[in-house]
């Protein structure tokens, strides 16, 4: 079978699906994006990539139609499979070519057609015309069905899932001693991307009110996007850079090490499908603090970590605060979190259900 997947992306999301994709099938890597493909990509065996940057960025529907119908006649593939709804799931709506799954990633359904026009009409052509969806989250097939009028049997939920091979549990005094981190600080991890929808002025602010007084706490940011330099000034203005260290995106075969060296695990997002940076945070077993998006909810609740609202640095400052004083109750949830991924989020399982429904589109084709 041949794969043409579609991306505006090209980060460590695509390169979950890419890995187990070129094992099974015959896949061209089709990447319209201003950004670079991560080097996990590029060093994958047995998968052809084609990397064009649109003239407008964030909308390749403007200037690559013909491009895509090109590749689309030249490739010959047997399923279209599309990440990120109104930014390249619309080329295969466009080129009229059956099957096609799309597969939303979160914002481009629950929030960015919200606040745009055109982005609603676009998304509401894939929706309407593609064969599938797939998404990682009963809130997010909610939104579907709610705003586009999709029927349930045409929408397949289920996690992406994590390597749980590799994100598992070890040794936390091990993890910090091969990182050269202070084995008695108490470790909060960040490694969401430094954009606003991640909520990530709210983050710097609690934890600047947490650590007051504090010489033993720490924030790792394992992150990196257009917020940089947001982040860097205020690590400066506020005196806090032997607290918050800003160490940028790592190889993802490296992130186990920092999670379990990490005592909790913080997501800020005001709005999110199923993060799979919580997933491996799980597998990994640290604590978890996260906001109120409802596709989290459906991970994390008060048996297993601290739900605080969305944009609320008060609240999320006091749930670091409580972490902090009952180290048992991070243990606790810890360890309930390593048995939740275990049951849920692997992702070896979950792709099986990915080649059923390649399988069914290909066969009613």
């Amino acid at each position: 079978m041949r794969v043409l997947y579609v991306s505006s992306s090209g980060g460590i999301h695509d390169y979950r699906f890419l890995k187990k994709l070129v094992n099974d099938y015959e896949v061209l890597f089709l990447h319209y994006a201003a950004g670079e493909i991560i080097e996990e990509i590029d060093k994958l065996e047995n998968l052809e990539i084609i990397s064009k940057r649109p003239a407008f960025r964030s909308m390749p529907f403007i200037s690559e139609r013909t491009h895509f119908k090109k590749i689309v006649a030249e490739f010959k593939p047997d399923i279209i499979h599309s990440g990120y709804v109104w930014q390249v799931g619309i080329l295969a709506e466009n080129s009229g070519f059956h099957p096609h799954l799309s597969m939303p990633w979160g914002s481009d359904i629950l929030t960015e057609p919200d606040n745009s026009f055109i982005r609603k009409r676009l998304v509401s052509r894939v929706m309407k015309t593609c064969d599938h969806v797939q998404c990682d989250a009963e809130f997010v097939k909610k939104k579907i069905m709610d705003d586009y009028g999709l029927n349930e049997d045409k929408i397949t939920v289920f996690p992406w899932g994590i390597d749980l091979q590799i994100f598992s549990k070890s040794d936390k005094e091990s993890a910090r001693k091969q990182l050269k981190l202070d084995s008695g600080k108490f470790l909060l991890l960040f490694n969401r991307y430094l954009e606003p929808v991640y909520g990530v002025k709210y983050l710097l602010e609690a934890f600047r009110k947490f650590s007051e007084n504090k010489n033993d706490v720490q924030l790792l940011m394992i992150s990196d996007g257009s917020g940089k330099n947001d982040v860097v000034k205020f690590i400066a203005e506020n005196g806090v850079d032997d607290k918050i260290n800003l160490i940028g995106r790592v190889p993802n075969s490296e992130l186990p090490c920092f999670l379990n060296a990490a005592d909790v695990y913080v997501s800020t997002s005001l709005s999110d499908g199923t993060s799979l940076s919580l997933l491996e945070a799980m597998a990994c077993g640290t604590g978890l603090i996260v906001t109120d998006v409802p596709a989290i909810q459906e991970w994390v609740n008060n048996s297993n970590g601290i739900v605080v609202p969305r944009a609320n640095t008060d609240e999320l400052s006091r749930a670091m605060e409580r972490y902090y004083l009952n180290r048992t109750l991070a243990a606790e949830h810890a360890a309930e979190n390593v048995k939740t991924a275990r049951a849920r989020a692997d992702w070896d399982k979950n792709y099986e259900k990915l080649k059923d429904i390649y399988k069914q589109l290909v066969k009613l084709k």
